[in-house]
């Protein structure tokens, strides 16, 4: 089993760029509210985009376009094979997220030991910090490099002189990584490795930064507040608020369908103009919420790390809503963007402006894909 660390919206969208001339890998990102994925093969040391696409699951569960629901395995069956046949994917290799509200994600810190003795430590300790039986997780785990761990206890004196290791801890559900399996099989795919969402992530928005950054994922159920220091994930934190709540709250504020919500949503957004006044009043409040929950694991992390957040990305579905930019740069006074992932890949010039505005949502499924690439 491989858990690496880095180790106007229609039913269906995707595109088929060109056939493929050489081996390729999926990206398979399975979301709340629809499924996303991308294809790529390598060309020397690029990735090369060769189709991507994104399908609805509401529709598969008897809901809107939107909405998030939860698949039987029959029907996320269908919905995958739905989404190749729709994207002309011909791989049949992929790489899978793991949503991180099934997974369990802790730094832990440990005396100076040898590799062969923090194995075994690391068996004992999951036993302390994971709230389920061991025998229920499949367990992986990674020694962090010495500038981060001193960078936390350089008040401490330790800077000098290390005197402990830091581990980031990871768990995945052994009954939820089976059931995939078994999933990708009935669909006739090869799963090369099951990767945590957020690690995949950070793969493909970061490049070589080591100042600490935020990530805010909005996706349509929950939002991920993620802070990614030296390039490494330090801390993951979600709420139970998404951009599916802005569509709910538009839906019984103006007393409208969910669909109707949903598409005055997309179109209005933060929009500044008189006649906008009501939906905004209404959308607000929620991502004033989402945002100074951010706000508070910004602040936290600078207070124990003595390190600030240096720039704001915004990730997932949620991250299209127009004017969401602004309030970010507004609620955090530093630079705030939107996740750019394809820049990390080649592809042909023309698909520059759709690539940009879709890459927070395909930020997950391009960076399972880079990962196989990569190994």
């Amino acid at each position: 089993m491989d858990i690496p660390f880095f180790k106007n919206l229609s039913l269906a969208k995707g595109l088929a760029l060109f056939k493929p001339k050489a081996a390729s890998v999926l990206g398979i990102d399975l979301g709340t509210s629809s499924f996303k994925i991308v294809q790529l093969r390598r060309d020397k040391e690029q990735g090369v985009l060769e189709t991507y696409g994104e399908l609805a699951s509401g529709p598969y569960g008897g809901a809107e376009i939107g909405k998030s629901v939860k698949l039987v395995d029959q029907k996320i069956v269908e919905m995958i094979g739905d989404l190749l046949k729709e994207t002309n994917a011909t791989s049949k290799s992929a790489v899978v997220s793991i949503p991180l509200r099934n997974s369990f994600v802790t730094k832990i810190s440990l005396p100076l030991m040898s590799e062969t003795e923090l194995a075994e430590a690391i068996t004992y300790e999951a036993r302390r910090y994971i709230p389920v039986p061991s025998n229920e997780v499949i367990i992986d785990w990674m020694l962090l490099p010495q500038s981060i761990a001193s960078s936390d206890r350089e008040d401490e004196g330790f800077a000098k002189e290390r005197r402990f290791m830091d581990v980031l801890l990871v768990a995945i559900h052994r009954e939820l990584v089976e059931k995939y399996q078994s999933i990708f099989k009935t669909a006739d795919l090869n799963v090369l490795a099951f990767e945590i969402e957020v690690f995949s992530q950070v793969r493909s928005v970061l490049g070589r930064e080591v100042a600490p950054v935020l990530i805010v994922d909005i996706g349509a159920q929950s939002t991920r507040l993620t802070v990614v220091d030296y390039g490494i994930v330090r801390l993951s934190h979600n709420l139970d608020r998404g951009s599916q709540d802005l569509t709910q709250a538009l839906s019984r504020s103006l007393n409208i369908d969910f669909e109707r919500a949903e598409k005055l949503k997309r179109e209005t957004g933060l929009s500044g103009r008189p006649e906008h006044k009501e939906i905004v009043g209404v959308i607000q409040p929620l991502l004033d919420y989402i945002f100074s929950e951010a706000e508070r694991v910004s602040t936290d992390y600078h207070q124990r790390n003595n390190r600030a957040i240096k720039r704001v990305i915004l990730a997932g579905g949620g991250a299209n809503l127009k004017g969401i930019v602004d309030f970010s740069i507004n609620k955090f006074g530093i630079e705030s963007s939107t996740a750019n992932p394809f820049s990390r890949v080649t592809y042909p010039a023309f698909l520059e402006p759709v690539l940009k505005d879709l890459g927070p949502t395909f930020s997950n499924s391009l960076g399972l894909a880079l990962r196989a690439l990569q190994d």
